[in-house]
C-alpha cells in the first residue's frame, strides 16, 4: 500500500501520518515514512528523540536521474536508499527525511 498525505499547513498532516505509520508498524507491516516538509517534524511524531535530528541523513539530488519524459528515477534501489539513509523509530517505522532547514526562517 502507498499512501500520501497532503493538505494546507496546520491541518494535522504530520500527526495523522505519524500515528498511522506507528499503528501499521505495530501490526507487523513494514512501514517507510518520508518527510518531505521543509521543516521536518515527522521524526518527533514517530518517537525519535529530538537529539537525533541533526544526525539523520537526508536524500541528495544525485540519488535521482531525470527521464526524457520529465520524470525522475532513483539511482539506487529503494532498499539501498533505506539501508543507507533511513532512521528507525521505536515502533519499527523507517524514516527518510528529504531535507533539513539550513537557515533561520526555513520552513
Amino acid at each position: 500500500m502507498k499512501l500520501a498525505v497532503a493538505g494546507k499547513g496546520g491541518s494535522g498532516k504530520t500527526s495523522i501520518s505519524g500515528t498511522m505509520a506507528r499503528l501499521l508498524a505495530r501490526q507487523g507491516h513494514r512501514v517507510l515514512a518520508i518527510d518531505g516538509d521543509s521543516n521536518p517534524n515527522l521524526a518527533l511524531t514517530l518517537g525519535i528523540a529530538p537529539e537525533r535530528m541533526g544526525e539523520m541523513p537526508t536524500l541528495s539530488r544525485d540519488m535521482l536521474t531525470r527521464t526524457e519524459s520529465g520524470g525522475a528515477t532513483l539511482t539506487q534501489t529503494l532498499d539501498e536508499v533505506r539501508a543507507t539513509h533511513s532512521t528507525t523509530g521505536p515502533d519499527g517505522v523507517s524514516l527518510l527525511i528529504m531535507a533539513h532547514p539550513h537557515h533561520a526562517g526555513t520552513g
